[in-house]
């Protein structure tokens, strides 16, 4: 039934879905900002490294090896959001391009 209306309403289908993709990526680029403080991870990240330094007596070490190991899983994180972000969009103006472009068939 769905993919009938589907091949009858191309058009609307397509400017339906570009705006869904468009109002997703809106949402994910406010979702996706950064927030002041650490959150319960970081904290239970950061405790766990500080309990692991006391026990080896190296605390130096084993703190900066759990630091540059939490910075890089965030900016590849960062980077991830980043790239689907875009790609949203794209896919949002490429349907919406094509449900105000593509011309009626008269079947």
């Amino acid at each position: 039934m769905l993919l009938t209306w589907v091949k009858k309403n191309k058009k609307l289908a397509a400017k339906v879905t570009g705006i869904n993709f468009l109002l997703m990526a809106l949402v994910l680029l406010f979702w996706a900002q950064p927030k002041e403080g650490m959150s319960a991870n970081e904290r239970a990240a950061a405790n766990l490294a500080r309990m692991e330094a006391q026990v080896q007596g190296n605390s130096k070490k084993t703190a900066s090896v759990a630091d540059n190991f939490s910075q890089s899983h965030e900016k590849h994180q960062q980077k991830q959001v980043r790239i689907f972000l875009i790609l949203m969009v794209l896919f949002g103006v490429v349907f919406l391009g094509y449900g105000f472009i593509k011309k009626e068939d008269k079947t």
